[in-house]
């Protein structure tokens, strides 16, 4: 464990095992292969997507308390990626950039802390939907945009503070110019701290998490129904807000879960503590299951604007009009009608309010 990269164990902190010396070079260089072709694709659209979902989402008409945690989600996966690039360039060429005291602590938190606050933002703007759909005379008081950024902030806090733990677990040694983890932290196999801390969180973050997201979903959509039943044209209206919504929320359940799932059965497969002898050609099999699960797991960091531009035709007037202000090409051309702000504010406020609105309630 000693020559083991910090990048080497970044890459796959969530799942990966340090002993692979044994497994099957073929299958192993496939698994790279996978790694190699998907990544720069994941790039090419998660980078310009994400730009565009936190520009979309914050302007002024999208400045509902939805749009919040969406700007705040666009935001952690574009933060994600950056790292994410580094550790490719590090791979392919060599670069170093990670052999450095400070940055040896801080990258582990940082990188956590974005995988940890994905979930929890998607918790967020899910639990926020519920309780427009299910309460909707709380909608005025708790779907509000201040409260919004005070549970974006606070989950950021949250993500922050379980990270925090990598902090302690990877150390710089000054002596060999080499960033990794501390001995202490894996002393005891299964049972030592990094082992006990990682099952811990990923339970916790990338399956209890995923499992409330699912049933909030559910309950939305029961709900959702019952209206539609007892009033026609709210019912519709609810099925058209919350749509684009529950397409993103369930990409993360279906995307995330099975991720957590290659996760809990690791070590049946690599075992990490010397008293179960791996199976080479069984180890390398998992390591390749495991990297097309990882890298399709990793779409829900790129994709989220592209789904949001299929599935909400506010979202996508929205991108129109500000493609409209840059590109030199005529708003009839793009299919763009031109409003002014107080038809478009109307518009927005007519899509899921339902009552008298408070400029600070949700209009997703």
């Amino acid at each position: 464990m000693a020559n083991e990269s910090v990048i080497d164990i970044l890459r796959h902190m969530r799942n990966d095992s340090f002993e692979i010396a044994t497994a099957d070079p073929s299958i192993l260089k496939a698994a790279a292969d996978v790694d190699k072709i998907i990544s720069p694709i994941l790039y090419v659209f998660g980078f310009p997507g994400n730009v565009l979902a936190i520009i979309v989402w914050l302007q002024p008409r999208m400045r509902h308390s939805s749009g919040t945690y969406l700007a705040a989600l666009g935001f952690v996966d574009l933060i994600f990626m950056v790292i994410h690039v580094m550790f490719e360039i590090y791979k392919v060429w060599g670069v170093q950039m990670f052999d450095a005291p400070g940055i040896c602590e801080l990258l582990p938190i940082v990188y956590m802390a974005t995988q940890y606050l994905s979930p929890l933002l998607v918790l967020g703007f899910t639990v926020e939907r519920f309780i427009g759909v299910q309460f909707p005379s709380k909608r005025q008081i708790y779907c509000t945009i201040s409260r919004a950024r005070i549970a974006s902030c606070a989950l950021a806090l949250v993500a922050l503070g379980i990270g925090s733990m990598q902090g302690y677990i990877y150390k710089y040694n000054s002596e060999h110019d080499f960033c990794g983890i501390r001995e202490s932290a894996v002393r005891g196999g299964h049972s030592s701290l990094w082992s006990i801390w990682t099952w811990i969180t990923e339970m916790l973050v990338f399956m209890c998490v995923p499992l409330l997201i699912l049933l909030f979903n559910v309950l939305i959509i029961k709900q959702i129904r019952r209206l539609a039943e007892v009033e026609k044209s709210y019912g519709a209206k609810a099925q058209t807000t919350t749509f684009s919504l529950l397409v993103v929320s369930f990409y993360f359940i279906v995307t995330t879960f099975p991720v957590s799932i290659v996760y809990a059965i690791r070590y049946y497969y690599v075992p990490s503590d010397g008293t179960v002898a791996a199976v080479p050609q069984q180890e390398a099999k998992y390591m390749l299951a495991k990297t097309i699960i990882e890298e399709i797991g990793t779409t829900h960091h790129a994709c989220k604007f592209y789904i949001f531009l299929i599935t909400e035709q506010a979202f996508r007037r929205e991108f129109l009009r500000v493609v409209a202000k840059v590109l030199p090409i005529s708003r009839d051309k793009m299919g763009y009608e031109q409003q002014t702000e107080v038809t478009a504010h109307t518009e927005w406020n007519e899509a899921d309010m339902g009552e008298a609105g408070d400029p600070d309630e949700t209009d997703m």
